[in-house]
């Protein structure tokens, strides 16, 4: 069962095992950004958080980010991963409500825009927190190694997308991460594109490395990591 740390007075953040999800509350609704690895009962553990309708609003499609889809009828996520990460056959009796880089939730006095970020996947989303000026990043910005292999990543948009966030670092003062760290400075997007300058320019070295069965090359730099 994911441990439940309260932030603040309506943000809490759910530790499940090696990754995290978030749960915020507005005054109309709440949504829970991601469902974890091992959280079937990710709805039922919201429940016990807020008394308002609980929203599902995924970051991206990977296997860890996902586990409690099933208890929700509707997913809001961008439908490039939907589609490429094959939520739609893992969870039949969950439809799709898309979301596009721009568009905003609102919770209640608690607008949430949606900023589409390709690189870590395709459908890779971030979500500005305007209000309370925060950036939940997913995996796209972390102090961990960063995924950019397999068939459903984009990591040449990757760059394009961390520019985007560098862009936006005048409206969140932090940002929260699904792995490692889970708070950062606002120019932690600053670094990993930096980092990723340097892979990209040959600058940094890499190990070959057997990440579940797949043949890698991991980059390990000071502010983060990436396997490719």
């Amino acid at each position: 069962m994911a441990e439940i740390i309260q932030i603040n007075k309506n943000t809490w953040r759910l530790e499940d095992g090696f990754v995290r999800f978030f749960l915020l509350e507005g005054k109309e609704k709440s949504v829970l950004i991601d469902s974890g690895v091992g959280s079937s009962d990710a709805f039922e553990l919201a429940q016990t958080i807020t008394d308002k309708e609980i929203i599902l609003l995924n970051t991206h499609g990977d296997v860890d980010h996902i586990s409690g889809t099933g208890s929700f009828s509707t997913i809001y996520m961008h439908e490039s991963d939907y589609n490429n990460c094959g939520i739609g056959h893992k969870y039949p009796k969950t439809s799709l409500i898309k979301v596009e880089d721009g568009d905003v939730l609102d919770l209640g006095n608690r607008p949430l825009r949606i900023v589409h970020i390709p690189g870590h996947t395709i459908g890779s989303i971030a979500i500005l927190d305007i209000n309370e000026r925060v950036l939940y990043a997913g995996d796209s910005v972390q102090k961990g190694h960063i995924f950019l292999f397999g068939n459903h990543r984009a990591p040449e948009l990757y760059l394009d997308s961390l520019s985007k966030l560098v862009s936006l670092t005048s409206e969140y003062d932090y940002i929260y991460a699904s792995h490692d760290e889970y708070k950062l400075s606002n120019d932690y997007s600053i670094k990993v594109k930096n980092a990723w300058e340097k892979v990209l320019s040959g600058q940094a070295i890499y190990e070959d490395a057997d990440l579940f069965g797949n043949k890698v090359k991991s980059y390990t730099l000071e502010d983060c990591g990436f396997y490719l």
